[in-house]
């Protein structure tokens, strides 16, 4: 991990500048996402909620860089080493200058991470989906005439308010941005459609403050991008430390190559994702062997977009044999 860090420290602020001078605040984004495992064979996987073997993964973005990784034991806490990694991998990052703004999902509408937040202090936006959770925030804005909603689209099909409730066992009352809809696409609903936000602030336009929130979306598809893009969707190994290294490695291959978009890349290139990054720079090492008048090329399959095949193939037929031959 202590390369990882390193590695992090020489990107890190060139994707910080990048992306605050293009959104003026810092987003940082924590999930954890289950990372399936086949077989009875892998150390520490265990039976998680969905009903399967697994291990969990837990992450925190930067932008889209991933700046903090952790491979947990199967049937972990959802948010297991929250602090741990925020306070160790994050903060020592992010000057104190720099204004930031975390998304999360429900996971982690809990009283110590909002207080944490609170205390840095970074802004902060939680989904809450939760029924429990939810029922008490819209109570309190329950028979408010039609005047009391501000329109946050152009088309006047989605309305937002603030609420302001204090959970139980928590120190103070929170703020909470509630929006509903009367539209599904087309189609008009009989009961509008509600979702809740908690929000650290409440001096942003309400349009801003839900739009700040729902870019996570943009971060969730950078968590599911490097395990697409670098294959780590299955853990190659029996050893549980041994599947921590190989998650290790592929964050540093993330970072490597959020490096070269913004070490190598004109500014205005910058938004190539890293699948054309691997498509087009990134080589697989292999070994050419040459036995009974034909070339052969042994490699491992590493990653699932193997069109460089056809290249090494092309230039296999155009190939002389050796001398020795």
């Amino acid at each position: 991990m202590f390369k990882s860090y390193q590695n992090m420290q020489q990107v890190a602020p060139d994707v910080i500048e990048h992306v605050v001078k293009e959104k003026s605040y810092l987003p940082i984004f924590l999930d954890g996402t289950e990372i399936e495992v086949d077989g009875h064979l892998f150390q520490e996987a265990k039976v998680g909620y969905s009903g399967s073997r697994q291990y969990w993964l837990h992450s925190i973005f930067i932008g889209h860089l991933w700046a903090s990784a952790r491979l947990n034991p199967g049937a972990s806490d959802v948010c297991y080493g929250w602090q741990e990694q925020l306070e160790n991998d994050v903060v020592p990052l992010v000057s104190d200058d720099i204004p930031v703004w975390a998304r999360m999902d429900n996971a982690y509408y809990r009283k110590q991470i909002v207080e944490w937040f609170e205390a840095r202090p970074w802004d902060f936006s939680i989904s809450v989906t939760n029924d429990n959770y939810c029922r008490p925030v819209l109570d309190c804005i329950e028979g408010l005439p039609k005047s009391a909603w501000t329109p946050i689209r152009s088309d006047n099909t989605e309305e937002a308010i603030l609420s302001y409730h204090q959970p139980a066992g928590w120190n103070r009352q929170q703020t909470y941005v509630v929006t509903r809809r009367w539209h599904d696409g087309k189609q008009w609903l009989a009961v509008p459609r509600y979702s809740v936000i908690l929000v650290s602030r409440s001096d942003l336009p309400l349009a801003e403050l839900v739009r700040r929130h729902r870019e996570k979306q943009g971060q969730e598809n950078a968590q599911k991008g490097p395990l697409i893009d670098l294959d780590l969707h299955h853990p190659p190994c029996r050893s549980f430390h041994a599947n921590q290294a190989f998650y290790a490695c592929g964050q540093m291959a993330q970072i490597l190559l959020r490096a070269l978009q913004y070490k190598a890349l004109p500014e205005k290139e910058r938004r190539h994702g890293i699948r054309p990054l691997i498509r087009k720079v990134i080589r697989s090492v292999g070994r050419l062997t040459y036995s009974g008048k034909k070339w052969t090329l042994w490699f491992v399959k590493t990653a699932a977009d193997l069109g460089w095949l056809l290249e090494i193939s092309n230039r296999l037929d155009m190939k002389p044999p050796p001398i020795c031959s």
